[in-house]
C-alpha cells in the first residue's frame, strides 16, 4: 500500500511536465526493477530454510513455603533426551549451559527427595532465561523442624500469641481504588475528546485521498500501455533468467545437504556431553539431599529431647510449686490462727487494763462529786436567785426580739416583690437602687440583732 501511494503522488506531481523522453526513462525503470524483484523473489522460494543452533544459558530458581531449596536436580529434556542438567546452590539457584538449541519447546523437570517433583512442559527458552519453580514439601526440613520444635518450646515456656490487622491498610486501598477510579474516568474523556478530533481529521483525510485516487486511475491508464511494452522485453529474457536460477538453486542445495551433516555431527556429540552433565549433577543432587536427610533426622532428635526436657521441666517445677504452695498454704493457716489467739489476748488485756482504770475514775471521781455537791447545794440557792433574776431579764430582751423578727419579715416580703421585679427585666436601674436601699435596711437590723444578742450574752455571763 505505501509502494503504492509512493507512486501515486510521484505520478500525480510529475503529471503537468510529463514528456515523451521522460515515458521513456520510466519504461526503463519499471523494466529493471521487474527483473531484480524477480530474480530475487525466485532465490528466496528456492532456497531451503537453514536451522540455525546455539549455545545458551538459562537459570533456573528453586523455593518453597520456608524459603530457598538447595540440592534440588534440574533437568532440561527435548524430545525425551537431556540437554542440560544442573544443582540448585544454597540459594536456590542453578545455572544451566545448553551447547546447541534452536527454539525447540522442552521439558524442565526438578527432584528433590524432600519435596514432591515440579515439571514444565513446552517451554521455548532464550538466553539469560531465568525460570522459577515453587516445590511443596513431601515432609518437614531441618531448618522447618527446628522451627516448630522452638515454636512449641516458646509457647510451653512463654505461652504467647501474634495477631495482625487489616482494616486501615483495606481503608487505604480503598481509597487508592477510588481514586483510580477518578483517574480513569478523566482519562478517559480525554480520549473521547482525542478520538474524535482524529475521525474528522480521519474523514477529511479519505475524502483528500478519493480525488487523488480518480486522478491516479487516469494515469494508471496511461501507465498500464507502457508496461505492457515492457512486459515483452521482459518475457524475451525471462528464458536466460530461468536458467541461472535453476543452477543457483542446485549450487545452494548441495551447500545446505553439507551443512546438515555437519550440524548432526556436532549436535550427536554435544547430546553425549549433555548426558555427562546430567549424571554428575544427579549424583551432586543425591548427595546434598541425603545430607539434608541426615540433618532433617537430626533436628526431629534433638527437637524431641528439647521438647522432652522443657516438659519435664516444666513438670518438676510444677511439682516443686504445688509443694511449696501446700506449705505456704499450711503455714498461712497456722499464722492466721496465732494471729486469731494474739488479737483475742490483746482484745482481753485491753479490757482489763480498761476495767482497772474505769474503777480507779470511778473512785476519784465518786470522792470529787461528794465534796462537789456540797459546794452545788450551795451555789445553788445563789443560783436559782440569778436564774429568776435573768428570767425577769431575757423577757424583755424576747420583746425586743419579736420586734427584730417582725422588721425582717417585713424586708423578706419587700425583697420577694423585687426579686420578682428584676426577673422582668425592666426599669434595672430604679430596681438597683431599691436594692441597695433594701440591702441598707437589713444592714441595720443585723446591727440590732448584734446588740441584743450581745445583751443576752452578757446577761447570760453574769448570771452564772
Amino acid at each position: 500500500m505505501r509502494n503504492r501511494l509512493t507512486k501515486v503522488v510521484y505520478l500525480t506531481t510529475k503529471k503537468s511536465n510529463l514528456s515523451a523522453m521522460k515515458k521513456k526513462v520510466l519504461i526503463i525503470g519499471l523494466l529493471l526493477t521487474s527483473f531484480g524483484s524477480y530474480s530475487f523473489h525466485t532465490t528466496i522460494n528456492t532456497r531451503p530454510q537453514i536451522s540455525v543452533k546455539e549455545a545458551i544459558s538459562v537459570s533456573v530458581s528453586v523455593s518453597s513455603t520456608s524459603g530457598a531449596v538447595s540440592g534440588a536436580l534440574v533437568k532440561i529434556s527435548l524430545n525425551g533426551v537431556t540437554i542440560g542438567a544442573g544443582t540448585t546452590d544454597a540459594t536456590g539457584k542453578a545455572t544451566i549451559a545448553i551447547a546447541s538449541y534452536n527454539k525447540q519447546p522442552v521439558s524442565i523437570d526438578v527432584t528433590h527427595v524432600l519435596y514432591k517433583e515440579q515439571k514444565m512442559t513446552a517451554v521455548i527458552l532464550e538466553n539469560g532465561k531465568a525460570l522459577s519453580f515453587v516445590m511443596k514439601s513431601k515432609s518437614e526440613n531441618a531448618a522447618e523442624v527446628t522451627k516448630k520444635s522452638e515454636e512449641k518450646v516458646t509457647k510451653i515456656e512463654e505461652k504467647t500469641s501474634n495477631t495482625v490487622e487489616k482494616t486501615e491498610e483495606y481503608k487505604q486501598n480503598a481509597e487508592k481504588y477510588n481514586e483510580n477510579k477518578e483517574n480513569a474516568t478523566k482519562s478517559a474523556e480525554e480520549l473521547k475528546k482525542e478520538r474524535e478530533e482524529k475521525e474528522k481529521a480521519t474523514e477529511e483525510k479519505n475524502r483528500a485521498t478519493e480525488a487523488t485516487q480518480s486522478e491516479a486511475d487516469k494515469q494508471r491508464a496511461e501507465a498500464e500501455k507502457e508496461k505492457a511494452e515492457a512486459q515483452r522485453i521482459k518475457d524475451e529474457k525471462q528464458a536466460q533468467i530461468d536458467r541461472d536460477a535453476k543452477a543457483r538453486e542446485e549450487e545452494a542445495k548441495k551447500r545446505q545437504e553439507e551443512e546438515a551433516a555437519r550440524q548432526k555431527n556436532l549436535e550427536n556429540s554435544k547430546v553425549v556431553d549433555a548426558k555427562a552433565e546430567e549424571e554428575r549433577a544427579k549424583k551432586e543432587a543425591e548427595s546434598k539431599q541425603k545430607e539434608q536427610q541426615n540433618e532433617v533426622k537430626s533436628a526431629e532428635q534433638k527437637a524431641k529431647e528439647a521438647e522432652e526436657k522443657a516438659k519435664n521441666e516444666k513438670k518438676s517445677a510444677e511439682e516443686k510449686a504445688k509443694a511449696e504452695k501446700e506449705k505456704a498454704e499450711k503455714a498461712k493457716e497456722e499464722a492466721k490462727e496465732a494471729e486469731k489467739t494474739e488479737k483475742a489476748e490483746k482484745e482481753a488485756n485491753n479490757k482489763a487494763e480498761k476495767a482497772e482504770k474505769e474503777a480507779e475514775k470511778d473512785a476519784k471521781e465518786a470522792e470529787k462529786d461528794a465534796k462537789e455537791a456540797a459546794k452545788e447545794a450551795e451555789e445553788a440557792a445563789k443560783a436559782k436567785e440569778a436564774a429568776e433574776k435573768l428570767e425577769e431579764q431575757l423577757k424583755e430582751f424576747d420583746e425586743d426580739q419579736k420586734k427584730i423578727d417582725d422588721e425582717r419579715k417585713d424586708l423578706k416580703k419587700e425583697q420577694n416583690k423585687l426579686d420578682d421585679k428584676v426577673k422582668k427585666g425592666k426599669k434595672l436601674d430604679k430596681l438597683k437602687k431599691e436594692q441597695d436601699k433594701l440591702d441598707e435596711s437589713n444592714k441595720k437590723l443585723d446591727e440590732k440583732q448584734k446588740k441584743l444578742d450581745d445583751k443576752r450574752k452578757k446577761a447570760i455571763k453574769k448570771a452564772k
